[in-house]
Parts: structure tokens; sequence; C-alpha cells
């Protein structure tokens, strides 16, 4: 009796201590006959689908109304088509706090299509992965209405594009004041915008009543006529673009602000990556493009590079070009490749060419102001400066402003390399604010350089600011001056003799006081 009694009490204990396990996830099929569910929308407001099932199709499927999912579920299309048929959006992820996913398990990915827009994230985090989805416009729509909750795409892989003709925005993210958060991850993937109107988009990220709208871009392939378009709602930290890694190509501008009154303070960060803008109105057959990397035309904050000195690659034929806001550079490479502009003929509707890796053009159309701080990384102009900071002109010459609107301008370090005839940096800013980096130009560089700087040649050419000459330079070295007559002279040999004895007295007394203190505590 007394063995069974401890096997009684080894089972209760056991049945005590340890927690019962949950029911593991399941899979529910979905075709017209022989699977568990007939429709997508009916699997979902079952009972019997719980949160971490999966939702597989079996085969093709159409859908006439939107299906809302409500419930941390995935989605698997298993190689199959979902298509839409008269319905806004296919799908609408609208649950707080929850977690969907949106993937193919099999090798041939199934696809979304649907004439309107694609798929609604309303509230809770919604992970796409390996599905091609395509729509006319806002394929994917991030907006916030749950309040106080967030709604967040994570972009693994996959193909998401647009296909309309006017105004297509691929991802749109649209903040709400009451709701919450939008924010977009790309990791991978391809997100593709057509070329057809200047405000066409493969990102739109922010509106003007964006509470707070968030864009990390870690890898994947950006496409359309401009990659991502910004609107701030007149805060900062409202509307935040971080670039670390991927690539976004771009027939008018990589990343561009939106130029609408009320839409300023956004925030870009430019940690990695590779942004280049091509001009290829040719191919369109549709629009031109200005073909800048970075347009900056609102005030905020825009950081090319990290401290280290790494950063993104951006390749245009103005590479990044500013009228308003706040500019550091820190690292990276920054590639002009249009031609060189005499003067430079304002416009309203687009980039200011000038043909310069960092141009900065000032009109009376914007006022804000810039800041420039260059730190590091490399600017090159193939036709024109590396650096260019002046006025604007009007076609026929006039100017459009009496002053430049730079606030502040330094360099303290980066190379500049322009074209083999143009001078690496012009300016109108009116104080000296060089005081490093290295140039393959010395034209202007005296006019822009603080008084304690000199410039010598390095190995390949190039002017080095510094406070002293490199040792084997081309620039003589301007310090001229000879020692002070007060200059204690180098003593003579019984002059030093004399010295060297009393101070070898003196350390031979402090030796010995040394060992009489030391007795004395012993």
């Amino acid at each position: 009796m007394g063995k069974k009694r401890n096997l009684i009490l080894a089972g209760l204990i056991s049945v005590l201590c340890f927690p019962a396990v949950a029911n593991a996830a399941t899979t529910k099929t979905v075709c017209a006959s022989g699977c568990d569910f007939t429709g997508i929308a009916e699997a979902i407001a079952s009972e019997d689908v719980a949160a971490g099932d999966t939702i597989k199709l079996n085969e093709n499927l159409t859908v006439n109304a939107t299906i809302t999912v409500d419930k941390s579920v995935t989605i698997d299309l298993n190689g199959h088509d979902i298509t839409g048929e008269g319905v806004q959006y296919v799908f609408n992820f609208n649950a707080k706090d929850t977690e969907f996913t949106l993937t193919d398990s099999t090798d041939e990915a199934g696809t979304i299509a649907n004439a309107q827009r694609g798929i609604l994230v309303t509230a809770g985090e919604l992970t796409f992965d390996k599905v091609t989805l395509t729509s006319e416009d806002r394929t994917i729509q991030i907006n916030p209405v749950t309040d106080g909750g967030a709604a967040k795409v994570i972009v693994e892989g996959g193909v998401i594009e647009s296909t309309g003709t006017n105004a297509t925005r691929t991802i749109m993210l649209w903040g709400n004041n009451v709701a919450g958060e939008a924010s977009l991850v790309v990791n991978g993937g391809e997100i593709i915008a057509p070329i057809s109107s200047d405000n066409s988009a493969a990102i739109n990220l922010g509106s003007a009543n964006a509470a707070g709208n968030t864009v990390e871009i870690n890898g994947g392939k950006i496409t359309g006529h401009n990659g991502v378009r910004l609107y701030g709602n007149g805060e900062k930290g409202m509307t935040v673009l971080t670039m670390n890694g991927g690539s976004i190509s771009a027939v008018n501008a990589g990343i561009l602000q939106s130029a609408a009154e009320g839409t300023e303070n956004t925030e870009i960060y430019l940690y990695g990556g590779s942004i280049t803008a091509k001009d290829d109105a040719e191919a369109s057959g549709l629009v031109g493009g200005d073909a800048v990397a970075i347009h900056h035309t609102q005030t905020g904050i825009l950081v090319i590079g990290k401290e280290d000195g790494t950063g993104p690659t951006l390749t245009g034929e103005t590479a990044v070009a500013v009228k308003e806001g706040d500019v550091t550079v820190n690292g990276g490479t920054i590639i002009a490749t249009g031609e060189y502009r005499d003067q430079v003929i304002a416009r309203e509707d687009g980039t200011e060419d000038s043909g310069a890796a960092i141009s900065i053009t000032s009109s009376n159309e914007y006022t804000a102001g810039v800041t420039l701080k260059i730190t590091g990384g490399n600017l090159t102009s193939q036709n024109g400066n590396a650096l260019f900071e002046g006025i604007t002109y009007t076609a026929d010459g006039e100017p459009t402003t009496e002053k430049s609107y730079v606030t502040s301008m330094e360099v303290t370090g980066g190379t500049f390399t322009s074209a083999e005839d143009k001078a690496s940096v012009v300016a109108t800013y009116a104080e000296p604010f060089i005081t490093g980096g290295t140039y393959s130009s010395q034209e202007n560089l005296d006019e822009y350089t603080k008084d304690e700087i000199i410039f010598s040649q390095d190995e390949n050419g190039n002017f080095v600011a510094g406070t002293e000459n490199l040792g084997d330079s081309n620039t003589p070295n301007d310090d001229t001056t000879t020692p002070s007559e007060d200059v204690p002279a180098v003593p003579q040999t019984f002059d030093a003799l004399g010295m060297y004895a009393g101070i070898g007295a003196i350390s031979i007394a402090a030796i010995a006081g040394a060992v009489i203190y030391l007795k004395r505590r012993a």
C-alpha cells in the first residue's frame, strides 16, 4: 500500500507543478468543397479558428466583399491567387495589439490582385512575405483608426506594386491624430510605383494630420517615379524616415518632401543603402524627372551618414538639393552626374539643377533658412562643383533674391571632388566656414577658410586643410616667425655642470631624508 500511495502522490504533484500544454496551432483549409471552410471570412469568424492558427488556400479564390481579419492568424496562399471584384480593399487587418501574417508556403507564391486598392491595415501588425500584391493605387494603406492603437506593416519579401496612371501611392501611411502611429519596416521584397506623375511614390509617408508616422528601410528594392515622399504636420518627430540598407531607384526623386504648406519638420536619417535617381523620360513615355537623390524643400532634419564616416551612396543629376532645413553630412558617397550650370534657374515645382553633389539654393519663395554641417563623406560632381551654395535666377537672368538664406555653414571634414575645370566649392555665405577637408581644386578656398587654416597638397595633388603642412608639400609654409629674444639660451658647458651638480645634491638630500623618515616609522 505504501508504494501505491507514493505513486498516487507523485501523480498529484506532477499535475499541480506542471501547467497544462496549450492547444497546438492548427491549419484550416479553404476551398469551394471538401475543405474546412469555403471562404477566408467564414474561417476567421469561426470559433474553430483560434489565435495562432493558419488559414490555407487549397484553390484560387474570388472575393467580392472586403475580408476583415481580427484574429492573430497566418493566411497562407499555398501557391493560389485571390482576385478582388468590385471591392475597395481585399483585406482589412483590424485588431489592436494583434499580429497577422500574410505569406505563401510554396516556391511559386500566389498573388492578390484588385482593380482598386489592395490591403488596409487599421490596427495591429501585419508581416508580409513572398506574396505578390497588385492594385491601381494604395496597394497597402496603413491607417490606424482604433483609439490609442497603432498600425504597422513589416515587409520581409514578396512584391507590392501599384499600376495606376495618376498620383499612385504603392504603400501609403496615413497617421491620425486620434488613433496613433502608422509605421512601416522594409527588410526585403520589392515595392514598385509606376512612372506616371510627379505625385506618384512607392512609399507615401505621413499626412498633414499625422500623429506619428515612421518608415525604416533595412533592405529590399524600392522603385518608381519617386521613391519616398514625406509629409510632416509642423512638429518634429511626427514623420521620421530611417534608411539603413536596401535600395531606392527613381526617375524624379529618391526621397522628397512635400512642398505643401503645413507639411514641414520631417526627419530623415540616411545611414546606409543606396539611392539612385536617373531621368528616364523616354522610357516612361509619360513624364520627365528631376533625377535628384534627395529633394529637401521644407524645414526639418536631414542627416547623411554615421559619425564613423560610413553612410549611403546617393547618386543623381543634382544629388542632394536643399532649399530649407538642417542638413548634416557625416559620411557616405554623394555623386552628381548632371550638367554644370553657371546660373541656377529658380523653380517652384521641382529641383533647381546645379549639377552639384550638394546644392543649396536661395530664393524669396523659401526663406525659412538652411544650416549645413559637413564632417565627412565623399562629395563628387562629374561636371560641376562638389558643393554649391548660392541664389537662383529667373529665366531672364534676374536674381530672385538679394541675399542667401543660409544661416550657418561649417565644413570640418570630407572629400570634395569637382570637375577638372571647376571649383570644388562655390558659396555666397558671408563667413569663413572651412576648417578641414580635402579638395580637388584650390580655387576660392582662401576666401572660405578660417585664418588659422592652411592648405597643402597630398600625393594625389589634392589640397588638404589643416594647421600644418603635410611635409612634402607644393604649398610653402607661411609661418616665418623666428624665436623670441626672451627664449633662454642653452647653458654653456661649465654652467651646465654646476647646474647638474646642484640638482644631484638636492636629490641625494631628498633620498637621505626619506630613509630617515622610514626608519622612524619602523
